[in-house]
């Protein structure tokens, strides 16, 4: 079960037909570490997807919240915390690492209560599905993207514009194309923008992402066409919840890629490959970037999409925004200028 979403009296029929094997929670190798965790160094390349932790019970659903992150935000190690952490990869550890990834996409925390249950629960309590289900469905880069419906759609200043709505079967989540003007096909100007509904829609001074929307329609205008992918990736991929949990933990003092590896996520947890089959479904394979981030150019290559080239996009600085766009550029390489803060 999610950790996030547990209560008092589903923990306890947890527990009880857990027995004597108990209950674990499984979490990322960023929120272990974040918890001061020792042993983390067994974890080789690309096995630290889950870290499973026995929890002594009693444990109270407030406990399995401050591990999971949703408590009461703790900026020390876990010393004082009621658990034996259990390092191994043992059988089981595949189907965690897979439930967490679940959790992820349901832009749930990613921390998992687990538990043996002997005997099994009654069919009618769980839904129950197979190891190879559930590990296929946690495939991140696994897409199923379906076009649904179009329509032309003016924009305020740049009328020829339409709209392509794609829907991953995989969990009904919405991409959208903005194809603006006639793209030439020979080297379509793109720009990929994650959804942001703070900046997007209400102006946020925490991001510039309201200004790179903009900023990017009006280049793709001015070059003759292009197209906007608008991929519903809030947050860098954690979900608008989560987001708000990081600009929490940013107002006491940590940067945006320590907040989301606080909360148990990575630096950067979007995906491109959505917006790789949404370009080849519109027949665009040979394009021109809009972007900073150079993981968006090596991305759609991997995926293959030939990419000719690139050009940057800047939003405005403010004194609100200035410590997230410096973290962008000295941590996440992202083509940012020197930031001037004198006068913000």
């Amino acid at each position: 079960m999610s950790a996030e979403t547990v209560s008092a009296a589903l923990l306890a029929r947890i527990e009880q037909a857990s027995g004597n094997a108990g209950l674990a929670l499984a979490i990322t190798y960023e929120r272990a570490a974040v918890l001061g965790l020792q042993g983390l160094d067994v974890f080789a390349a690309g096995e630290k997807d889950a870290v499973l932790l026995q929890l002594t019970t009693p444990v109270s659903a407030a406990t399995v919240a401050l591990l999971a992150g949703s408590g009461v935000p703790e900026m020390t190690g876990a010393h004082a915390l009621p658990l034996q952490a259990k390092f191994s990869r043992e059988s089981g550890d595949s189907i965690a690492a897979a439930a967490l990834s679940l959790a992820k996409q349901a832009r749930l925390l990613p921390a998992v209560l687990v538990a043996a249950s002997t005997p099994p629960l009654p069919e009618e309590e769980v839904l129950q599905v197979s190891a190879s289900q559930l590990e296929g469905l946690a495939q991140s880069e696994r897409i199923d993207l379906e076009c649904v419906s179009s329509a032309r759609v003016p924009l305020a200043g740049h009328e020829d514009s339409r709209l392509v709505l794609f829907r991953d079967r995989r969990n009904a989540s919405e991409h959208v194309a903005i194809v603006i003007g006639a793209p030439d096909v020979a080297a379509v100007p793109v720009r990929l923008h994650s959804a942001c509904l703070t900046g997007d829609l209400l102006g946020s001074l925490r991001c510039d992402c309201g200004d790179q929307l903009r900023g990017a329609v009006d280049q793709l205008a001015a070059a003759g066409g292009g197209v906007l992918l608008y991929l519903a990736q809030e947050g860098r991929g954690i979900g608008l919840a989560n987001k708000l949990r990081a600009y929490e933990l940013q107002d006491q003092g940590l940067d945006t890629i320590e907040a989301d590896r606080h909360l148990g996520f990575r630096a950067d947890e979007r995906s491109y490959a959505a917006a790789a089959a949404m370009l080849r479904q519109l027949g665009m394979t040979r394009i021109q970037l809009l972007t900073n981030n150079l993981d968006k150019m090596e991305s759609l290559r991997n995926a293959g999409i030939e990419v000719i080239g690139g050009k940057r996009l800047l939003g405005a600085i403010n004194r609100h925004n200035v410590r997230y766009i410096r973290t962008k550029r000295e941590r996440a390489g992202h083509l940012m200028p020197e930031i001037e803060v004198e006068g913000l």
